[in-house]
């Protein structure tokens, strides 16, 4: 089965899924509940746009609608004939390894990580196998690539994805979030709510009904 069948890539509007053009119904199927199943709760009431990429036939775009909406809870608003919207395949996909191990303690995991304390800058990648925490800046046409979290205390103006293994319970976190581009697990985004302006508070990014959803990480402040 193909590990790039199915992408996600998150809008403001909602979610789109997009296949793969040579990829038949059955092993969309197949990577659909591979990778939505175990982190079904970070997708239950999604909004999915529509499915692009591959061309449908009526009866298989009907089929995922109800294979979406039925065994996994979300909701398909696009309508077979809607091609208002287009999105870009990716080219690129990653394996799926298994969630950080939760402590017995609400929000709290183990796991490597590696602390970067210098600025990063154009050009330069950060690639790590465990979370990554940078005490400095990343600016402009930098990346950092983690399979766990990434916390920046600094300013993040680059390419941050965290998750990179297949983790939709990874985070972003940062003292002022004005990066180019988000990703987590493979939900990509250029312009999630948050992006772009000058935050007032410390902000976190974070996987919310198939969307990445930026918001202030202390709420109380």
């Amino acid at each position: 089965m193909a590990e790039n069948a199915v992408i996600f890539k998150g809008t403001k509007e909602g979610l789109y899924i997009i296949l793969k053009e040579e990829m038949d119904l059955n092993t969309i199927k197949y990577n659909l509940e591979r990778k939505i199943k175990p982190s079904k709760r970070f997708f239950e009431g999604a909004k999915v746009m529509n499915f692009k990429g591959k061309e449908l036939t009526k009866e298989e775009f009907d089929e995922l609608r109800e294979v979406m909406e039925q065994e996994y809870g979300m909701t398909v608003v696009g309508d077979y004939s809607d091609k208002k919207h287009f999105v870009q395949e990716e080219r690129s996909a990653v394996k799926r390894t298994e969630m950080l191990e939760q402590l017995p303690f609400e929000y709290v995991y183990k796991g490597e990580a590696l602390i970067v304390r210098t600025t990063l800058r154009s050009g330069q990648l950060i690639q790590y196998k465990g979370n990554v925490v940078v005490i400095g800046d990343v600016n402009p046409g930098a990346h950092i690539k983690a399979a766990g979290s990434v916390i920046i205390l600094g300013t993040v103006r680059g390419i941050i994805h965290a998750g990179a293994s297949g983790d939709y319970g990874a985070f972003i976190a940062a003292y002022k979030m004005q990066p180019s581009q988000l990703r987590i697990g493979d939900i990509i985004t250029r312009s999630p709510d948050g992006m772009g302006s000058e935050p007032e508070n410390p902000e976190i990014a974070l996987v919310k009904q198939g969307m990445i959803v930026v918001e202030p990480y202390l709420k109380n402040r």
